[in-house]
């Protein structure tokens, strides 16, 4: 038993080496000067999830609580989407530069943050039986497994040009925690552009 287990757990660490989230950064620009984001509905492009709201809200939730851990301001997330029914971008979920310019001026945002959940698996488990010995099957281990996967841009609101975009698929027990460390594993590769708390 402890064999199979040390193999199961071997290859998730191999799966998980190496894994991490695919950025760019427009290097040039002075992030110093986001203090206020306002965080777009995220949307779908997986049909099994598309009619719920539940991926992208989570997701979402999880940007928010970041950003404000690094002392940056986020727009209520009513406000922005009374701004967007007004623009008709709810359901179209374009943001051309001129838009962007407007909800920026709108909410008093210097970035808008949008993005799509390309991937959500939630909580899944899976059992795995072993021979006990005399020919019978029994239980022994389940692993519960959760994915993630998330797509980001940042769009500097004066300009409307986007100045860091990155996407990340992140698997764990949980897809509580799999959301966390997605958003935790992007948003970290923005630490040593923005200003320190």
């Amino acid at each position: 038993m402890k064999k199979l287990f040390l193999i199961i757990s071997g290859c998730w660490i191999i799966a998980l080496a190496g894994c991490g989230p695919r950025v760019a950064v427009k290097r040039d620009y002075d992030f110093s000067k986001i203090k206020r984001v306002a965080v777009t509905p995220f949307t779908s492009s997986n049909a099994a999830f598309s009619t719920n709201d539940i991926a992208g809200d989570a997701v979402g939730d999880e940007f928010i609580i970041q950003f404000m851990q690094k002392n940056i301001d986020v727009v209520e997330r009513y406000k922005l989407n009374e701004v967007m029914k007004e623009y008709n971008l709810a359901s179209s979920g374009m943001l051309d530069p001129d838009t962007v310019k407007k909800i920026g001026r709108l909410l008093g945002a210097d970035a808008i943050l949008a993005g799509t959940v390309f991937q959500y698996l939630p909580n899944r488990r899976d059992v795995i039986y072993v021979d006990d010995g005399t020919g019978s099957k029994r239980q022994e281990i389940f692993m519960v497994d959760a994915e993630v996967g998330i797509s980001v841009r940042l769009i500097d609101v004066e300009t409307g040009v986007i100045v860091w975009a990155g996407n990340y698929r992140y698997n764990s027990f949980y897809i509580e925690s799999a959301i966390r460390g997605a958003v935790t594993g992007l948003l970290h590769s923005l630490d040593k552009y923005l200003p320190k708390i």
